[in-house]
C-alpha cells in the first residue's frame, strides 16, 4: 500500500483566519473554484506515492535536515507573500514570495539532500514558495503585488493526498517544530 505525500509548511489557526480574511478579495469575482481553508499549506517537497515500509525513512530524513539546519545556527524565518499570480499549465491563482528566506531556502536543500541520501527523488526544480488559493482558474491574470502577508515559519508536516468525488484533501500524518530549530542555540 502507498500513499500520496508531500512535505509542507501548514499554517496555524490565526494564519488560517487572516488568510480567510483576506482571500475573497483577492479573487474577487474571477471565475475558479477557491481552495478550501483547511487546505491551505505550502508544499516544500512533493513525494508522490511511498510505500508504507519507505515511509519511516521520511521520518528519518527530517529529522536529519533539521539537525542540519540546527548546526548552522539561522534565525526564525517568516516568509512574506507580496505578488498574486495566475499559473497557466496547473491553472492555479496563487500568491507567491518574492524572495526566499535564507534559512527556509537550508531547510529545503537539507530536506532534498536527506532525501536523496534515501532513496527519494526530489524535486530538481528551483523552490519557489507558493500558496493556492484557487484551481481551475482558466482566465489568464496579470501578476500583481499585493498587501504583504507573512507566514511564520513554524511547522513542517507530512501530509497525504488523497482524491476523491469531491477533489483533493490533504491529512496531516506528522508535523516537526521547525521553529526552535530555526533558533539559535545558545553558547556556553
Amino acid at each position: 500500500m502507498s500513499d500520496r505525500l508531500f512535505f509542507g509548511l501548514w499554517p496555524d489557526d490565526a494564519l488560517r483566519r487572516i488568510l480567510a480574511s483576506r482571500v475573497p478579495d483577492l479573487i474577487g469575482e474571477y471565475p475558479c473554484k477557491p481552495q478550501r481553508p483547511d487546505q491551505w499549506h505550502l508544499t516544500l517537497e512533493f513525494l508522490g506515492n511511498v510505500e508504507a515500509a519507505r515511509q519511516p525513512a521520511l521520518h528519518a530524513a527530517v529529522l536529519q535536515a533539521l539537525q542540519a539546519l540546527g548546526s548552522m545556527g539561522v534565525s526564525e524565518e517568516e516568509l512574506i507573500f507580496d505578488r498574486l499570480e495566475h499559473w497557466a499549465r496547473p491553472e492555479v491563482l496563487c500568491l507567491v514570495a518574492s524572495t526566499v528566506p535564507p534559512g527556509l531556502a537550508r531547510l529545503v536543500v537539507a530536506l532534498r539532500a536527506a532525501l536523496a541520501e534515501r532513496g527519494f527523488e526530489p524535486e530538481r526544480r528551483e523552490f519557489r514558495p507558493h500558496l493556492s488559493l484557487a484551481r481551475k482558474a482558466r482566465r489568464r491574470v496579470s501578476a500583481r503585488p499585493v498587501e504583504a502577508l507573512s507566514w511564520p515559519v513554524r511547522t513542517l508536516v507530512l501530509a497525504r493526498s488523497v482524491s476523491d468525488a469531491a477533489g483533493s484533501r490533504y491529512e496531516p500524518l506528522a508535523s516537526w517544530n521547525v521553529a526552535q530549530t530555526l533558533t539559535p542555540a545558545l553558547s556556553h
